[in-house]
Order: C-alpha cells, then structure tokens, then sequence
C-alpha cells in the first residue's frame, strides 16, 4: 500500500493559487508532509489577502513561476481551492514552465489554472488533493493518499468504481477536473483541445439546471464529439433548491445527456467533493474498461504522458 513516506526526500513548493488558506492549514500540512520524509518550500505570499483572493494575481503567479524556476522542487502542491486560480493565466511565462515542467497538484478551482497549462504548454497536472484534505481528515484518505504515491511516482494504478451508462472501451489522455472551472475556459486562448481525451468531471452546490446548462455548453461546443470517453464522478450537494418539486436530480440531467453522448460513459466514479477519491494526472493516459453489465475500471498510466502537440491547438 502506497504511502507519503514512499515519497521521502521529494521538495515540494506550496502554493495558494486561488482564495487564502489559513495558517493553520499551512503549517499543518507542512508539519504532516515533513513527518513523512517530504522538504517543504512555502510561497511568499499565503499570508495575503485580497477579497476572496490570497494577494494579487502578480503575487499569486509570483509564487509558481518561484517555484518553476527552482531546480529543487520537484512538484507544486496547492494549500486550498476556492475561487480565482483563472486570473493567473496572463502572469504566468509559458515559456519557462514548458522548459522546466513540473506538476501542479490541485483541485475544484485549481482546474482552470491546470487546464490553461495544459491548453498552452502541455504541462502534466495532478488533480483529486489539495491540503484541505490533511488538515480535515486525519489520517489522510487512503484512496487520495494511494493515488497521490502513484502519481508521483509515475507508476500505473487501477480504479474499480462507478456505474456504466454507456458501455464499451475507450483510451486517452485524461482531462478535466471541475466543471464549472473548465467550462469558464471555453472561447479563451486557454481552452484545451480534447481531442481522443478522456473527459473527467465533477462540480459542487450547483443545481441540476446549472450542471445541464453546462453540459449543453460542452455539447453545443462539440466537446462530446471529440472525447473518447467521458467519466462523471461525484456531484457533491447538487441539489434542487429553487425548485425541488420540478428539477429532478442531478442524475436525471446525467443520464438524459448520456443519452446523447455516443462515447463509453460511466457515473458515479470516486472524484470530486468527497471525502474519499481518487486522483488523476490530467494528460497521462488511461484506458475504460467499461462493460455491459455494469462494472467499470479505468486503468491509469502516469508515466504515459500525452505529446505536448496533442495539447496544443
């Protein structure tokens, strides 16, 4: 069974991309991943605060491209999510993240900042974590904690989980995360290709009409045309709350657009705003083997990355 300490000796870069995170997060996180062997290199700026914002967007990119430029840190860790990981995009010099990748490990709002990445340089991302996760939920999940070892080590894992919508096989890059965040990237110069991707997705607190519109962007943007396959995983608190007696579930809205998505299609799978999931490197390949009867798995191989040609437009 895969633990942090397997990663004894790894430097990691801390940073706060998107809303403040308390200090007690950030020490804390920095306590437990240097307990398991881990070095630790903080941003210059958690302590900021602007709005909903940890600091500027100039300080906020400030701390990656530090980080990026660092030929000790191995990986980039964000301390929490939120809002605000999208405005850093401008800042960030594509240039030198493409000369010197390095995985930024995030999740919910650290999407738009890993798919903008990916969208331009082709950067490998690691998405399911964030340090919310130490600091609520002690000992860390075994799930998260398995396939944050996997990922990192670039050694290829196996999930069985989730119920087939659409059944049969499909193989690709993964991409996705948070779907409120990707779809915020639609019409930018950070919109990914997703062509022969597997489309990974999950959102939190949005009603079932607002998880439709958003798919039906998807849809009308040709988004399922181009994917090889499609992973929902959780929808954590989606619920009716204007309408309860109207708007059925956020699984009605899933499986009406299953109904017009021709790829494998699964639900239910372990990611998203859950306190157990799974983590996936966005742009790594994976294959579904997703049967008739139900029973899904997704075999993942980190250490197979998608040609950074795939990525670019």
């Amino acid at each position: 069974m895969a633990k942090l300490s397997d990663l004894e000796g790894t430097t990691i870069g801390l940073i706060t991309p998107s809303s403040p995170s308390s200090q007690s997060r950030v020490e804390g996180s920095v306590a437990a991943f240097e307990a398991a062997g881990l070095q630790v290199k903080r941003g210059l700026h958690h302590d900021k605060k602007d709005r909903f914002l940890a600091g500027t967007d100039k300080q906020r990119a400030q701390d990656l491209m530090r980080f990026f430029l660092d030929p000790q840190v191995e990986a980039l860790v964000v301390t929490s999510g939120g809002a605000g990981s999208l405005r850093l995009l401008p800042y960030l010099d594509m240039s030198i993240i493409k000369a010197h990748p390095k995985p930024i490990i995030g999740f919910s709002d650290t999407t738009s900042l890993q798919l903008g990445l990916y969208a331009r340089t082709g950067l490998v991302s690691y998405t399911g974590f964030t340090c919310r996760d130490i600091e609520e939920f002690e000992p860390l999940d075994p799930q998260i904690e398995q396939t944050f070892v996997r990922c990192m080590q670039r050694q290829p894992y196996s999930i069985s989980a989730g119920q087939s919508l659409n059944s049969g096989q499909a193989q690709g890059p993964i991409i996705g995360g948070n779907l409120s965040c990707l779809t915020f990237l639609m019409g930018t110069p950070y919109e990914p290709n997703f062509e022969g991707h597997i489309l990974v997705l999950e959102d939190v607190w949005a009603e079932p009409y607002m998880i439709d519109s958003m798919l039906a962007q998807l849809f009308l943007a040709g988004v399922f045309e181009k994917v090889s396959g499609v992973i929902f995983g959780t929808f954590y608190g989606c619920e009716p709350r204007h309408h309860p007696e109207r708007d059925g579930s956020v699984d009605d809205v899933l499986s009406d657009w299953a109904g017009k998505i021709t790829v494998p299609c699964v639900k239910d799978f372990p990611y998203g705003h859950v306190n157990s999931r799974s983590m996936w490197p966005i742009g790594a390949q994976a294959e579904i083997a997703n049967s008739s009867d139900g029973i899904t798995k997704v075999h993942i191989f980190p250490e197979i990355e998608c040609s950074s040609l795939l990525a670019l437009k």
